[in-house]
């Protein structure tokens, strides 16, 4: 247990931490504190602070200056604080240099990026990327109650009711659509205890200290809520969803958003691999989450498929995995022993593509988006961008297409695009028996005694081998399934053997894989998704003192491998 102010993060969301900052004071994060429960003095202050003040956190003298102030002046500035043995924190400009060594930041001038999106994001990122993993980011004076999910979301810590009041004292009521003049007002929305007995009328009659001590009431209930709603999404991994939802409130909050999706690294890193919610992409922004993005980019940089001439294009279904739903049994069922020649990409949004052996992987089995029939244009163009690389990198003899509607048209202008041929067989209704007829006619007139074909417990390994691949980088799935392996226990539990020794099982949850101690050994040469510590034998778990180095490429929820000299 660490002595003194410290901050410790208890559970995250991508860039959102439930945590626990403990000075004089305790404060459990993300949270709404009184602005006063910070204190730091100006430079010009006499002032001495005090061991023993009332205020929970103290912070170094600092100087108070806009966000556009030049950054020559931020730097002299600085020279000016001098160090004060009781603080916890200190004040940081922007743009200016951030020092290390503390448990809390504060982030001066915060007000002034409400509404600049470039400005907030870039700000949030550059302090976040600098400070230590370890302490928490407050941003005064900007948050209200409906843009709080987004500040959280974005990787601020604490925020504080400035805004609310302020507003109160200018007549604005908060809601989750934003700050509504009460003059506009016909009724209230809201059954809080502030609101409970009056109406708008009945409020405006009210004397002007009397209406804002009324509307402070209220506007705080409301940031109080959405901090107890935003808190909760984090422990469910369903914050994303909500932030897509809640931004459409303000341009700039989308904008911001959109920003943030553009600082892809910034986020990949602290999003985990795998979460037991459902993924539920419904909005334009869904296409640039993290989880996508990842999807798309491990597919086309470490899925390698299996040695065969046939390609077989198909629609998704709702029904996840895609093997399981009806169409796609439907479509198995009447190939036959047909499916031994050929290798399946599914056609899908979010994601593009996904690959049969990735089927059951996080996110492929796991997200849910409104089915029209029709795609808009971003979900159009990123699947042809996606089965492009996927063609460019991958080739074929025969690529058939068992597609209609905008999955039809998409293979069309990939196609076009890439002067590939590629056959359509699926006719108006692809399960329907001339359609389903068409499409073995037209794999058996492409079958020569030389195509290549995989029985099914080759297509086992195959699974096996792509699994490993996404989830430790392109060649271990050769290393860990061997030629001689053999797989065990029926989908979607399949155990990877050889030689008696169990080297790792498909985890049907998430998709991913759970090595043994043998599977990891022979891995382990690669250093991928390695962990090494110091010289002790782990028996829990390790805390990162313990820790020496460890991969870059390593995410939360990711199976790694634990090394020293004794292990």
């Amino acid at each position: 247990m660490k002595n003194g102010p410290h901050f410790e993060v208890i559970d995250r969301d991508s860039a959102a931490r439930i945590g626990k900052l403990q000075a004089e004071k305790k404060l459990h994060t993300p949270c709404v504190i009184e602005a006063e429960d910070v204190e730091g003095r100006r430079i010009w202050s006499d002032e001495k602070s005090q061991s023993n003040s009332p205020c929970p956190f103290q912070v170094f003298p600092y100087l108070p200056m806009p966000f556009r102030t030049p950054i020559e002046v931020i730097d002299e500035a600085r020279k000016l604080v001098k160090t004060d043995n009781s603080a916890t924190g200190v004040v940081i400009h922007p743009r200016g240099v951030i020092p290390g060594g503390f448990c809390l930041y504060v982030l001066g001038s915060a007000a002034d990026l409400m509404g600049n999106q470039r400005a907030f994001i870039s700000s949030i990122i550059r302090v976040r990327e600098e400070i230590p993993y370890d302490s928490a980011l407050y941003t005064p004076a900007l948050a209200t109650s409906y843009n709080l999910a987004l500040l959280i979301y974005a990787g601020v810590d604490i925020i504080d009711y400035t805004q609310a009041i302020i507003s109160a004292y200018q007549d604005k009521y908060f809601t989750r659509a934003g700050r509504i003049p009460l003059q506009s007002l016909r009724e209230l929305p809201c059954r809080c205890h502030a609101c409970i007995d009056h109406t708008p009328q009945s409020i405006l009659a009210l004397s002007k200290k009397e209406r804002g001590e009324l509307l402070e009431e209220h506007n705080r209930a409301k940031m109080d809520e959405e901090m107890s709603l935003t808190r909760e999404l984090i422990r469910t991994g369903q914050l994303r969803e909500y932030v897509e939802g809640a931004c459409r409130v303000e341009p700039w909050q989308t904008a911001s958003l959109q920003h943030l999706d553009y600082e892809h690294t910034y986020l990949e890193k602290r999003t985990p691999v795998i979460r037991s919610a459902r993924l539920n992409a419904c909005t334009g922004e869904s296409l640039n989450r993290v989880e996508v993005q990842r999807f798309a980019e491990r597919v086309r940089e470490r899925y390698t498929p299996p040695e065969l001439d046939i390609l077989l294009l198909l629609h998704c279904s709702s029904h996840k995995p895609y093997s399981r739903s009806p169409s796609h049994q439907k479509i198995r069922r009447a190939l036959g022993g047909l499916t031994n020649y050929i290798h399946e990409v599914i056609i899908t949004s979010p994601l593009g593509i996904v690959p049969r052996e990735l089927e059951l992987t996080y996110p492929a089995a796991h997200y849910d988006t409104p089915v029209t029939g029709n795609w808009n244009s971003d979900e159009h163009n990123f699947a042809v961008e996606c089965l492009s690389n996927y063609l460019r990198e991958h080739h074929y003899k025969t690529i058939i297409a068992h597609a209609t509607g905008a999955y039809k048209e998409i293979c069309r202008e990939v196609s076009e695009k890439l002067s590939q041929p590629i056959k359509f067989t699926a006719g108006n209704n692809p399960t329907a028996s001339d359609s389903l007829e068409k499409l073995k006619r037209e794999i058996k007139n492409t079958l020569k005694p030389e195509t290549p074909r995989r029985n099914p417990e080759e297509a086992k390994k195959d699974l096996m081998r792509a699994i490993t691949d996404y989830q430790f980088g392109k060649g271990t799935g050769r290393k860990l399934i061997p030629v001689d392996a053999t797989i065990k226990a029926p989908y979607p539990k399949h155990q990877a053997h050889h030689k008696r020794e169990q080297l790792a099982t498909l985890v049907p949850q998430y998709g991913t894989l759970a090595l043994t101690i043998h599977g990891a050994k022979r891995i382990a040469e690669l250093n991928h998704y390695t962990v090494k510590i110091d010289e002790f034998t782990p028996k829990g778990t390790i805390l990162a003192p313990g820790i020496i180095h460890a991969d870059p490429l390593i995410r939360p929820g990711d199976e790694v491998l634990i090394t020293n000299k004794k292990i």
